[in-house]
Parts: C-alpha cells; structure tokens; sequence
C-alpha cells in the first residue's frame, strides 16, 4: 500500500484498514505456529510494514486537526 493511497483515506477508512490487517497479520502467524510454511514469507513483512505506514500517516492527519 502506498503513502499516497493511504493519504487519500479519511481517519475511519485507515482505522477500518489497520484493524483487517491486523486481524490477517495473526491469521498468518497462526499458520506459522501450527507448523506450516508460508508460500511467500514476505508477507508478515510487508502487513506489519502496511500497518506502520497506516499508523503513521494516521498520527499525521491527527497532528494536522489540532
């Protein structure tokens, strides 16, 4: 997901976008867990990158209000 993307999205998309992803981040741990191996083992990367991105930009937009 890119910076632009997210910047495009009001606070409540980012908030519903962070909770899916979240909830996919554990689901992906919970593969790992039980044993098996990921198809691509990017992907716990690049979920806990997309969050980042979101809670950042999130901070911003909040900053920007005050």
């Amino acid at each position: 997901m890119k910076p632009s993307e997210i910047r495009e999205m009001s606070i409540e998309e980012i908030d519903k976008k962070i909770r899916e992803l979240r909830l996919e981040l554990a689901k992906e741990r919970a593969v790992l867990t039980m044993g098996a191996s990921l198809e691509n083992p990017m992907v716990i990367r690049n979920i806990r990158r997309d969050i980042a991105r979101l809670l950042t930009i999130k901070k911003e937009k909040l900053r920007e209000k005050r």
